[in-house]
């Protein structure tokens, strides 16, 4: 069996979640994967409590965020839930008009957390252009290093 955290349908979820928050805006895959990232890690960006623990590891989660990411939306847009775009600057994604009734729906203590954080990150970093945006997120990753070495140094690692 394999694991649901990460699958398909869940990141589908996730991103269904954020492109309902910046409806009627369209998104490209890139700004999705950042605006992910920030609704599972919202507190290194000063915002509410993170869904996923502060693991130092979770910088290499962007390297695998976007395959997970593109692999979502086509649940999303095969479900009738997201749409695709081909727009002059590339392909974009937005939340399909059922989308808003599909998500009330949902009524578990994480899809609330998730609509939560969602609302938080297109309000918080929505709107800034896509290199403030990156530079946002380099801040807060920046001091991940420090954190894993802190981590080994704790428990005696030595990797």
């Amino acid at each position: 069996m394999s694991s649901p955290l990460n699958s398909p349908l869940e990141v589908g979820l996730r991103v269904l979640m954020l492109l309902a928050e910046a409806f009627p805006a369209h998104l490209d895959i890139n700004r999705l994967v950042l605006l992910d990232h920030g609704l599972l890690h919202s507190a290194d960006l000063n915002g509410p409590e993170s869904l996923h623990p502060p693991l130092p590891i979770r910088a290499g989660e962007l390297g695998v965020k976007r395959q997970h990411i593109e692999d979502g939306l086509q649940v999303m847009i095969r479900a009738g839930l997201a749409e695709m775009f081909a727009e002059n600057s590339g392909i974009e994604f937005r939340a399909s008009e059922a989308a808003e009734s599909f998500l009330r729906l949902l009524e578990t203590d994480y899809a609330h957390a998730l609509h939560d954080r969602a609302q938080w990150v297109v309000e918080e970093l929505g709107a800034i252009d896509d290199d403030h945006l990156r530079d946002r997120m380099r801040e807060v990753s920046s001091h991940w290093p420090e954190e894993f070495e802190f981590m080994q140094v704790e428990s005696g690692a030595d990797f």
